[in-house]
């Protein structure tokens, strides 16, 4: 049983998708809690999912506990696998009272979270996944009291067949694209992919954003009458004189051909991510990334595309490699270290391991 908040669009949500599915392909009784969500139409037929609100933190939610230690006792579960904090915290109190037949207590670090005693759970776990080596770090410098076990690296993957290298976008999609974005043709475009947060690292384009050295564009996937976060950016843009360069383009569902249509790729996040998955996926279509060189985005570049590294915070040397990208023809290796496949087997392994 996989355990998370929902199961709307993210990293943990895809993840937990995909390990359930491939579960049921295996012959396992698979089953999901959360609030449900989009994802949820992902999951295979075999997958149970049970819809249960235990991601609202709330004195109420934790009437949930012995809800969820009935649950495990009636369907006679050998692993709970958290991969989110609060729902972590209600499958941990769950589990204390159950005497014989425990289920196991698996945790996935997906995440650097705010260092303070809540977040301890996810290092509480009979077996510790964290989804990088800077996850892995985070853990052993901040939890490692509370670790059984030394964390296990299983790097999250992303499927070469949806991302194939060298992916063209089909005519039709081509053209419904420039006709919606118009403003778009006859330039260069820099894409950052993603939910816009502060974390997100926009201002730090600042200063690529007031050079003169192009006039390349930056696609931003978000829609600012929609999404207060956005808004604010608008305002911002707007405020400094380089709101022409922007192109808002709204959620996107095909991210391939996105990555295949944009010249440049960049994440400038202000706290390192924990895994990076959307520069990944922009490298296995043979997108150039540049990105701030630290978390997980960094172990990325350094095994397929160190060339595309820059400094943290310096805002300088981010414009100039952007820039240097766009003007250059900068080829991005056909090497894939990080796939789906052995995501799912390294955790099917871990799980077999831990009840044998």
């Amino acid at each position: 049983m996989q355990i998370l908040p929902e199961l709307n669009n993210g990293g943990v949500e895809r993840g937990t998708v995909e390990i359930a599915n491939f579960l049921a392909d295996k012959g396992h009784t698979s089953i999901v809690v959360s609030a449900g969500g989009g994802l949820c139409q992902q999951l295979d037929d075999r997958v149970e999912h049970i819809c249960l609100n235990v991601g609202e933190k709330s004195l109420f939610s934790f009437a949930l506990i012995k809800k969820l230690r009935n649950l495990f006792i009636e369907k006679k579960i050998d692993i709970v696998h958290a991969r989110s904090r609060f729902p972590a915290w209600l499958a941990y109190f769950a589990l204390a009272k159950i005497r014989s037949q425990k289920p196991k207590f698996v945790t996935t670090v997906h995440g650097l979270y705010s260092v303070k005693r809540y977040s301890s759970i996810m290092a509480r776990g009979e077996r510790v996944i964290a989804v990088s080596k800077t996850a892995k770090r985070y853990v052993l410098d901040h939890y490692s009291d509370f670790l059984k076990t030394d964390p296990q690296v299983i790097y999250r993957g992303i499927d070469a067949d949806e991302f194939p290298y060298h992916h063209q976008a089909e005519f039709m999609w081509l053209h419904h694209w420039y006709e919606k974005n118009h403003q778009l043709v006859g330039h260069k475009t820099v894409l950052l992919p993603g939910r816009i947060t502060a974390l997100k690292g926009l201002k730090e384009l600042e200063h690529w954003l007031k050079s003169k050295n192009n006039d390349a564009k930056l696609v931003l996937t978000a829609d600012p009458e929609k999404d207060m976060a956005a808004a604010k950016l608008y305002h911002w843009f707007e405020k400094i004189g380089v709101g022409k360069r922007i192109v808002w383009v709204g959620n996107q569902t095909q991210m391939a051909n996105l990555y295949a249509v944009v010249d440049v790729v960049v994440s400038a996040s202000t706290r390192p991510e924990a895994f990076g998955r959307t520069a990944l996926e922009a490298l296995a279509v043979g997108t150039p990334v540049a990105a701030y060189n630290h978390g997980g985005v960094a172990e990325i570049l350094g095994e397929i595309f160190p060339l595309g590294q820059v400094e943290p915070f310096n805002k300088q040397k981010l414009a100039e490699k952007i820039n240097s990208l766009l003007t250059e023809t900068s080829k991005v290796p056909n090497v894939h270290p990080f796939l789906l496949q052995d995501m799912l087997d390294q955790t099917h392994l871990l799980y077999r391991e831990l009840i044998s």
